[in-house]
């Protein structure tokens, strides 16, 4: 009988913690409205995971605290102490979850709804602190009716609080324009080469061997800079961000993804990190379908659109899997890979691959971009960062405990032949620059190693050779190229929102205010500068580009 009892409780505990959960998951879809039913349904779908958990998690300790007090402890079907202490210690456990998650979304939030967060945080922990507290005084008191009472009050008025915070979230509302801006004739080109995973963690050292001429040029006759990003780093949000000049939380585009729960109608496009949530997909109980939401900001393409300037745009998503290469590209895959002609194993497969796709890419941007010849050409490649996910281990094996030397031996220079790769890239583009036209070169983020708990992770699912990853946000790089440009400036505390607005100044279009990037004026040249002042309008959201009627 004490069994069941025991369970009984700890059941409660555990749709208590699935209940927290479900609210976590409605804070980081901010394109949400809360729903009630959805909520409960979501509650009891977390449950059948997260809440046997708990109560499992429940059940044991309370027996283990009995032996090893050598107590026998007196539990009702529903005890008043059994859940004041659960639910404390959930609740430290949940606030730990919570601030994880704050941090890793922060991007997410805007000013009010940071505010917002914060004061569910503050009453999580009061609602905690008061929890331990009466649990202290009902055990010296020996279950005061009256304490009790005022607990629950307390309990339920906290967390009737902390749920109208998420209520509370502002709902975003589209701009539609109400203004109209003349289009401006634009005079000058621009060619952007987005090289995803770029870091000076190895363009240092390769450009003080002599080993990356076109970046070494780059640096000594024109503007770089470690470019700051954020956190999620996935390839959604960080590409809307560029091209916006704003952070998620005005650009709404959050996940490549919406999830779908078992019998639950509403998608949900964020579901929460550090509690190997996504790791549902193995069980059928989650399933992730394309994310097909549109772009609900205007962005620095659209601008251009209405200002009839032509764009050559091939950035992200990147749809392409190159079966057969053309021979010109397996040619330059032996040029580079020389060493590894006979090489078939499954790991160094994944360089054949990314180079295959990144070298036909490419090829073909080049191509349309001779043949349209558009004064905006933007492409992105994603090889590399693919390339060190897997090979990263190699270049730096100290950071990875024992590794087999011959191993060492063989895969050390991969990433290293792979910035050569894109060093002749980068040179192609240069040999052909106009002197008009402005060359940028970046990527939104670097590379760094998989810490120990990630990679016993990722043993444990299968995916024993990762060593590197981004989720961190570690700095990207970016290079400017051009005669407007100050040349050999490290250009300081520039971040991938800056870009944006800072494309439109070079162009001599408004900068808009409802931004989070700024332009920074401090890449180009004193007298670019004096001759180009920053203009600004409040929002091209709120604007139409085009030519009055006459």
């Amino acid at each position: 009988m004490k069994f069941i009892k025991v369970f009984i409780n700890s059941v409660i505990s555990g749709v208590f913690f699935c209940s927290l959960l479900s609210l976590l998951i409605y804070d980081l879809n901010i394109n949400k409205i809360f729903n009630l039913s959805t909520f409960t349904h979501l509650t009891l779908f977390l449950s059948i995971v997260y809440g046997a958990i708990i109560t499992l998690v429940c059940i044991i300790l309370f027996f283990i605290l009995q032996f090893i007090l050598g107590k026998n402890f007196k539990i009702s079907f529903i005890s008043a102490s059994f859940l004041i202490l659960s639910f404390s210690l959930l609740l430290i456990l949940f606030l730990i979850i919570f601030k994880t998650n704050y941090n890793f979304f922060l991007s997410f939030f805007n000013f009010e709804i940071q505010n917002l967060l914060r004061r569910q945080f503050l009453f999580l922990i009061g609602i905690t602190l008061t929890g331990i507290l009466f649990f202290y005084l009902i055990y010296v008191h020996k279950k005061s009716a009256v304490l009790l009472i005022t607990y629950f009050i307390l309990f339920f008025s906290g967390m009737a609080y902390i749920v109208l915070q998420r209520v509370n979230y502002p709902v975003f509302q589209e701009k539609e324009g109400v203004a109209f801006l003349e289009p401006k004739e634009i005079d000058k080109k621009i060619t952007i080469i987005g090289l995803e995973g770029l870091s000076f963690d190895f363009i240092i050292p390769l450009t003080s061997e002599g080993k990356l001429p076109n970046l070494s040029w780059l640096m000594e006759e024109g503007g770089w800079g470690k470019l700051e990003s954020f956190s999620p780093n996935e390839p959604l949000t960080l590409n809307n961000s560029f091209n916006s000049g704003k952070f998620p939380s005005k650009h709404h585009r959050l996940s490549i993804y919406e999830y779908h729960m078992l019998n639950i109608d509403e998608e949900f496009e964020i579901v929460p990190r550090f509690i190997l949530f996504r790791q549902l997909m193995r069980t059928k109980l989650l399933n992730a379908t394309p994310n097909q939401s549109p772009i609900k900001t205007k962005d620095i393409w659209k601008i251009f659109e209405e200002n009839q300037t032509k764009c050559l745009i091939k950035d992200w998503p990147y749809q392409r899997k190159i079966k057969k290469p053309s021979p010109k590209t397996e040619t330059l895959f032996n040029q580079f890979f020389k060493d590894f002609k006979y090489e078939t194993s499954d790991i160094f497969n994944n360089v054949k691959q990314a180079f295959y796709n990144d070298c036909e890419f490419e090829e073909n941007a080049m191509q349309e971009n001779n043949k349209t010849q558009p004064q905006i050409l933007y492409f992105l490649l994603n090889g590399l960062n693919i390339v060190e996910s897997f090979f990263y281990k190699y270049s730096f094996p100290d950071l990875f405990g024992y590794m087999d030397q011959e191993e060492i031996n063989k895969f050390n220079k991969v990433i290293e032949k792979y910035y050569q790769f894109y060093d002749q890239i980068i040179g192609k583009y240069l040999a052909s620059l106009k002197e008009d036209e402005l060359l940028i070169v970046y990527s939104p983020h670097g590379t760094e190693a998989l810490p120990l708990y990630k990679r016993l992770i990722e043993w444990m699912l299968g995916n024993v050779d990762i060593s590197a990853y981004h989720d961190n946000a570690p700095e990207g790089v970016v290079f400017f190229y051009g005669k407007e440009v100050d040349r050999g400036k490290n250009i300081e505390g520039i971040r991938l929102i800056d870009i944006c607005p800072s494309l439109l100044y070079y162009l001599g279009l408004h900068v808009g205010k409802d931004m989070d990037g700024i332009a920074k004026t401090s890449i180009f040249t004193k007298n670019f500068r004096a001759e180009n002042p920053v203009s600004f309008i409040f929002s091209y959201d709120e604007i139409t580009i085009k030519k009055k009627n006459k």
